[in-house]
């Protein structure tokens, strides 16, 4: 009985990772480019292969950005690095703007924004934007969730966006557990412009 309990603990304990891209994310990742290399940079709205999954921006990187349009074909990042902004564009296939967002970007160690209402990446020193969102919220069981993305520019000058979430905590204020996903999109870079 004693081993059985044991067993079930580390299991427990141990939770579940998630990540059927880990060898793709590993490949690209290690050999990326840094973002801060160009100023403006257009990717297509569908992803090579979507990941089949269910999340905000899967499948399309307009949806990614808060600029959702049925005609959008084309995003686009413009870096006023100096300002510490990125204007993000949807464009259709004429390159007509569709609708436009303006983002800050913080520095990695910079705290999170008390206005609410403001869009925001943070960028990395590494040269790759990312957002981090937590929710602990005391239900059934005391735990806290996140989602995260990671952008960053592969090596074939194509945009790589994960995105993790997961969840840990105790279920029921007895059972520990642990969970996370990741997945892997990659935006082909856009001609033209």
């Amino acid at each position: 009985m004693h081993r059985v309990l044991t067993l079930l603990l580390s299991v427990l304990l141990a939770g579940c990772i998630s990540s059927p891209q880990k060898t793709q994310y590993n490949a690209e990742y290690a050999n990326r480019q840094d973002i801060r290399a160009h100023d403006t940079y257009r990717f297509m709205t569908k992803p090579v292969k979507a990941s089949g999954e269910k999340y905000w921006g899967a499948g399309d990187l307009a949806q990614l950005f808060y600029v959702i349009d049925d005609k959008a074909v084309v995003v686009e990042l413009r870096f006023n690095y100096p300002a510490k902004s990125m204007q993000v564009t949807a464009r259709d296939a004429q390159n007509n703007v569709l609708r436009e967002r303006t983002f800050i970007l913080l520095d990695e160690s910079a705290s999170k924004p008390a206005d609410t209402d403001m869009s925001y990446f943070y960028l990395a020193k590494e040269g790759e934007l990312f957002t981090k969102s937590r929710n602990c919220t005391p239900d059934m069981s005391a735990g806290c969730r996140w989602w995260n993305y990671k952008l960053f520019i592969t090596h074939n000058a194509d945009l790589a966006v994960q995105y993790e979430h997961g969840a840990a905590g105790l279920a029921f204020l007895v059972f520990p557990m642990y969970d996370v996903s990741q997945n892997l999109e990659i935006f082909p870079k856009a001609t033209g412009g």
